[in-house]
């Protein structure tokens, strides 16, 4: 598969949450919404500057993949549902294999 079967049109959604209870809740939340298709959690350690001192401490970080048309709905549920003061919401614009692009557009 060379380059130029890649396609654009598919966000990468990454946060982080405090546990895997609260990482799963913002996750069923999107899913059972339909608003990504998927989600991939990996467990982290985060180290950090927060109120004037660097603190450090595990983490689950969220890897949603979502359509463009989705993106804004992702980030304010994100937003209203996360656990932090300021949480962490970061989006990438990537390029897919077809396939994967065709199924994410499927529902």
């Amino acid at each position: 598969m060379s380059c130029s079967d890649f396609v654009e049109g598919i966000y990468l959604v990454i946060t982080t949450e405090s546990n895997q209870k609260n990482a799963y809740k913002i996750a069923n939340l999107l899913l059972k919404e339909k608003i990504i298709p998927c989600v991939t959690f990996k467990d982290i350690e985060s180290h950090f500057w927060w109120e004037g001192r660097i603190n450090k401490s595990k983490e689950v970080q969220l890897i949603m993949k979502c359509k463009e048309d989705n993106l804004n709905n992702v980030c304010e549920k994100i937003s209203e549902n996360h656990s932090y003061e300021v949480p962490e919401i970061i989006y990438l614009p990537v390029h897919i294999n077809k396939d994967y692009h065709n199924w994410v557009y499927s529902f």
